[in-house]
């Protein structure tokens, strides 16, 4: 293979492999149990190529995990503008963070199952700690409610937040990430009508960058 020709093919490879992921998170979402002939149907791809990129099911649901975890890295990576004030910057946070939660969300029921809570738990330490550091700044600033640890009420945040992802697999939620911002800025001390505000301050903020 020549160097001209290289290219094309990687860019098709990366192509499948992204296709296949997409697929995968539509057909576990609607069956736990399907197989890699499911997902291979509806990427529309030839049950090879699934296998080319994924060897069996396990290396395919660590892929979905992988994904998610460059996500919310990409999320995270230094350089983003964030407020300097721990509410605002709280609130841009979790809108910012939701649509990868919510794209997700399929992996909060059968990757437990697959892979096992630790698994989960190490997903989403980058996330925590950025959590941890803005709540106790809040804290120290008297912003936020400090009749917990600032790790504490992280990890009730954290509960809350995959009741509602696991809410949104069932539908009875459909939310761009408002009302998850909003019920975290009220678990750590804000008035419901202050965090709304907040979470509206955090819109217009995300929207101008």
């Amino acid at each position: 293979m020549t160097a001209e020709t290289a290219h094309p093919v990687r860019a098709q490879a990366r192509a499948n492999r992204a296709r296949i992921l997409e697929a995968a998170i539509s057909a576990f979402a609607g069956d736990q149990d399907a197989s890699m002939d499911d997902v291979a149907k509806a990427a529309g791809v030839v049950r090879r190529t699934v296998y080319s990129h994924f060897p069996n099911r396990e290396a395919l649901i660590e892929g979905l995990v992988a994904e998610a975890s460059s996500a919310i890295a990409e999320s995270l990576v230094d350089g983003l503008p964030m407020p300097d004030s721990p509410d605002l910057g709280l609130a841009v946070l979790a809108l910012r963070t939701w649509p990868i939660g919510d794209r997700f969300r399929v992996l909060l029921s059968f990757a437990r199952r697959e892979l096992g809570e630790d698994r989960i738990h190490d997903l989403l330490e980058p996330l925590r700690a950025s959590t941890v550091a803005l709540v106790e700044h809040g804290q120290r600033d008297g912003v936020f409610s400090g009749y917990l640890p600032a790790p504490l009420l992280v990890a009730m945040y954290e509960g809350m937040t995959l009741t509602l992802l696991e809410r949104a697999n069932l539908g009875e939620i459909a939310d761009s990430g408002e009302t998850f911002a909003t019920v975290g800025l009220v678990l750590l001390g804000l008035s419901p009508e202050r965090a709304a505000e907040v979470v509206g301050e955090a819109s217009k903020w995300q929207e101008g960058r």
